[in-house]
Order: C-alpha cells, then structure tokens, then sequence
C-alpha cells in the first residue's frame, strides 16, 4: 500500500499522513462490508493493509457532525446514498477535500485492479457498486 499513498501525495498534493489515513478509512469501510474470507484474499495482495487498518481504527471517531449526517443520509435516502455519504466522511475526515474524492477515488479503483487482478476485483466491486462500481 506505500506505493499507492506514494501516488497520493504526487499526484493529489496529500501528505503522507493524510494520504494513510484516507486509505485506512476507506479500507476498513471495504472490510466492513466483506465477508472475512474474501477480505483476506485481498489483503494477501496488498502489504500494508491490517496496518492501515488498525492505524483508522485507533483514530476512529464516527461522532460529530459529519457522523450525524452521514446517518441522516442513510435514513432518509437508502444505502446507496449512506454508502456514498460514508465513502465522503472517510475521507474529508483524513483531509482529503471534496473536489478531491472523485480523483482519490479513481485512483483506488486503478490500483486495486492492478493489483488485485480482474476476478477478485469484480468480486470486490459486486460487494460494494457505491464505492467501486460507479468510478470504472
């Protein structure tokens, strides 16, 4: 996973700080949603992620007010509007400003094909199209 927070800080000015704590989020907001096998063929194929991980849960803080919203969002349009209002507070959280998140998020979605291969990547995508599928 250093080689994708390398690319964020080249290419969406994040420092490297931001750049882990963005990835963590989003990546523990992925294992929630997954099964424990599927998200452990995943992690097999990309080194750094249960440390990322634990780095976003030891600096996790779902209060406030973008947590308010973000249940609001669930309540009152569905899962597919909590799961994009979810993706959006992950990462404004870490500091990644919102005309930012289309291109952070684009950029995932390249890396983890590169890197994950084509059948688990659709595996993956299956598992959550508000993240994944929307961007390709």
């Amino acid at each position: 996973m250093d080689e994708f927070i390398q690319l964020l800080t080249k290419q969406l000015g994040l420092s490297t700080t931001d750049g882990q704590s963005a990835t963590g989020n989003i990546l523990k907001l992925i294992q929630s949603h997954l099964d424990p096998a599927l998200f452990a063929q995943i992690s097999e194929k990309l080194p750094g992620v249960q440390g990322l991980i634990s780095d976003a849960e030891g600096s996790a803080n779902e209060g406030g007010l973008m947590g308010s919203l973000t249940s609001l969002a669930g309540s009152l349009l569905g899962d597919k509007a909590k799961g994009i209002a979810d993706v959006t507070a992950a990462l404004t959280k870490a500091g990644v400003s919102v005309d930012k998140i289309p291109q952070y998020l684009k950029m995932l979605v390249d890396f983890l094909k590169s890197k994950l291969g084509n059948e688990l990547f659709a595996k993956l995508a299956a598992k959550l199209p508000e993240l994944l599928g929307q961007v390709q």
